[in-house]
């Protein structure tokens, strides 16, 4: 009798977290490293270096499945660092924004724990604050635009709540008008999904 009981428990159990894993729209909240490397303008410049360096991101995202494809609109506050050596002088630069990334994605593989998804989608991303330093002066004026436009693409495995993503963003607009190209970047995010 006992043995009957925790049966249909456990399957009472899996059949109530598949039904949730399965739903239709999931909202979760998810973080993660960002790696930055941002291209110098000037080509007239000799000896230049551009070095990546790690911020980090914070947000949310929405995601709508459409059985093997889904929509996934995200708001995300990050923050991006990357260094420029010109002529053996460092700048350090940041930036801080929010960023709105639209992604179509499908599922390559997709069992009820277990998803594999490849992703790609445009992104707006509004500045919120940008500094420029160097070791000779304090602050900087970069010139950076309020508002530009990325890409993404990527790939993420989802384990029952818990999604990994990784991609890569690029920008198909100049960060600044002053001396600053497109961004590059590689991201690496952890989310949970909150139903």
């Amino acid at each position: 009798m006992k043995k009957i009981f925790l049966v249909a428990v456990i399957c009472m159990f899996s059949s109530a977290l598949f039904a949730q894993l399965s739903s239709p729209i999931s909202f979760g909240l998810h973080t993660g490293l960002v790696s930055t490397k941002m291209d110098y303008k000037d080509a007239s410049v000799n000896n230049i270096r551009e070095e990546s360096k790690n911020g980090m991101m914070i947000g949310a995202f929405l995601r709508v499945n459409l059985n093997k494809w889904y929509l996934q609109p995200e708001l995300n506050y990050v923050t991006r660092k990357a260094e420029v050596v010109l002529e053996g002088i460092p700048f350090d630069l940041k930036t801080k924004s929010l960023d709105v990334p639209i992604l179509l994605g499908y599922k390559i593989v997709k069992l009820p724990a277990f998803k594999l998804r490849a992703f790609a989608g445009p992104v707006a991303s509004f500045k919120i604050d940008d500094s420029i330093k160097s070791t000779f002066d304090d602050n900087i004026d970069g010139d950076f635009k309020d508002a530009v436009w990325n890409a993404k693409v990527g790939a993420g495995v989802d384990v029952w709540k818990l999604t990994l993503d990784v991609d890569y963003e690029f920008g198909l607009s100049d960060v600044s008008s002053e001396f600053l190209k497109k961004n590059k970047m590689m991201n690496v995010t952890l989310g949970f999904k909150l139903f």
